[in-house]
């Protein structure tokens, strides 16, 4: 059986900041979200949309050298950056059993960092480049755009891809 998928082009920035947006709207505390993609695909830009809907008004910068950045809302944001990570056990050190008890949703970059230790369930966000796309509303091509590609893993992130590959993102 093959995990649900669901994709959809973002033509730029502001558009990977309203994905983020979108997102809020529609996980909750607890879940877990694995953000896939080359440097500058736009994986904080997700998250910062994500972190201003639920209140945060900070700046939203990627962790590289600390790890993680927690932005405080309505639901707390806690953000990885796992790029630097030398061995998965080290993120025990940061607090990692806390993260995980579901208070508030975990974005993590560089996710194939943790090895062994990656959530059984969760939302895979894959972002990647575009060069050019036939795909944009108004027939125009999309240049310098990025693809995302949203997979589930468990029961609830399944259910969620299914859902919105049946609505589409509005």
């Amino acid at each position: 059986m093959t995990e649900p998928r669901w994709q959809t082009i973002l033509p730029d920035e502001a558009a990977t900041e309203a994905f983020g947006k979108w997102l809020a709207e529609r996980v909750q505390r607890g879940d877990i979200l694995l953000l896939y993609g080359d440097l500058g695909a736009g994986k904080t830009t997700l998250v910062r949309g994500l972190a201003r809907s639920f209140g945060y008004t900070g700046r939203v910068t990627s962790p590289t050298f600390t790890l993680v950045h927690e932005y405080e809302g309505q639901v707390p944001i806690y953000h990885f950056d796992l790029y630097r990570l030398d061995e998965p056990d080290h993120v025990w050190e940061i607090g990692w059993a806390d993260y995980l008890r579901g208070e508030g949703i975990l974005c993590i970059e560089w996710p194939e960092r943790l090895g062994s230790l990656l959530p059984e369930e969760a939302l895979t966000i894959r972002l990647s480049h575009l060069e050019e796309s036939p795909c944009s509303e108004a027939g125009d091509p999309v240049i310098d755009g990025r693809l995302v590609e949203v997979t589930g893993r468990g029961e609830h992130s399944e259910a969620l891809v299914k859902e919105w590959k049946a609505t589409c993102m509005s």
